[in-house]
């Protein structure tokens, strides 16, 4: 896991936002930090720390005061870790019945902690138990 170690919990979040933004944007319009201060709900300037960390990492690239664009690492963490709290947040709600605001909190938190192994065999689980719906499309 090469591509993940540096990375705290807050830092994947923040690659799990952009890539949220990028595919509300369809991957089409620029994403500010503006546009990440106001999906996470944090200050400005701490958005810019993350941002620089992220930067570092290699995850994303940013321009001074300019638009900010995650790099092939940084998409496949975000992407990830979207696909990892849709699992989570699908198996609490619909299976468990866990009521959704305490189900998007507790998802935040599992989504970071399991293996990836242990995640592939917990959406094998759910597609057997789903007959096969599509457990990664949130409209349902």
């Amino acid at each position: 896991t090469s591509m993940r170690q540096d990375m705290t919990p807050i830092l994947e979040n923040y690659l799990e936002s952009i890539y949220n933004l990028e595919v509300e944007k369809n991957f089409k319009e620029a994403i500010r930090i503006t546009d990440i201060a106001d999906m996470v709900g944090r200050s400005k300037a701490s958005v810019n720390t993350a941002i620089k960390s992220l930067s570092k990492l290699g995850h994303i690239k940013h321009e001074h005061y300019g638009d900010i664009e995650l790099t092939e690492s940084g998409r496949a963490i975000g992407k990830d870790i979207a696909e990892r709290h849709a699992i989570f947040f699908y198996f609490l709600t619909k299976v468990l019945k866990v009521e959704e605001k305490i189900a998007e909190e507790e998802a935040c938190l599992i989504e970071h902690t399991m293996s990836r192994d242990t995640v592939h065999k917990f959406k094998e689980f759910l597609c057997m138990y789903c007959k096969k719906e599509n457990i990664l499309n949130r409209s349902n």
